[in-house]
């Protein structure tokens, strides 16, 4: 259950912030685009619902810099997501509590062919994506593979939730079950 919420808060951020690798291009590459976007989406969790017996929201919100780097023939191959103030949190509305995590990990991607829909994207995240407590957090290092399902109206690649795959992870990525942990703190009194 740790490593899902681990993987879901990581593939949710991405999700919204649209993905992100930043590297050195050439002066001859076409200009990388910049955006800056506000966030701020919240989305039932009927898994963690479940399991805590009230409802349990998640809650993205916070401002994002996305910059698309291109290659030489203009083809979208990397994005860079970085949002400093980002946070996650969990809220039960029902009890009135929330619990709230700064989220600034920077999300770094690899497109193929252009970031074209069905086309395969690497995703890197690197940092916090959430602290519960002192030894229930999820930071480091996790990279995802997925497949463009779309794009955001600026042309941000969305990758395909439905089509991510942990490849690898190392950190401190809490093992245990969070869902106890995180019931019991948004319990009420």
């Amino acid at each position: 259950m740790g490593r899902r919420i681990g993987l879901l808060a990581s593939l949710v951020a991405l999700l919204a912030l649209g993905g992100g690798l930043l590297a050195a291009t050439p002066a001859w590459a076409t200009p990388p685009k910049h955006f800056h976007q506000q966030f701020n989406l919240s989305v039932p969790d009927d898994e963690l619902s479940e399991a805590c017996g009230f409802d349990v929201v998640v809650v993205f919100a916070g401002n994002t810099n996305t910059t698309l780097f291109y290659d030489q023939s203009g083809a979208l191959v990397r994005s860079t997501v970085t949002g400093p103030t980002f946070t996650q949190s969990f809220t039960a509305p029902s009890t009135g509590k929330s619990v709230v995590s700064r989220s600034p990990f920077p999300v770094i991607t690899d497109y193929t062919g252009g970031g074209a829909v069905g086309t395969t994207a690497v995703a890197r995240a690197t940092g916090l994506v959430f602290m519960l407590q002192p030894g229930v957090m999820f930071t480091g290092r996790q990279v995802l593979e997925g497949v463009v399902g779309g794009h955001t109206p600026e042309g941000i690649p969305i990758i395909d939730d439905a089509t991510v795959t942990l490849i690898s992870q190392s950190g401190n990525f809490f093992s245990g079950d969070f869902a106890a942990v995180l019931c019991a703190a948004l319990s009420g009194p």
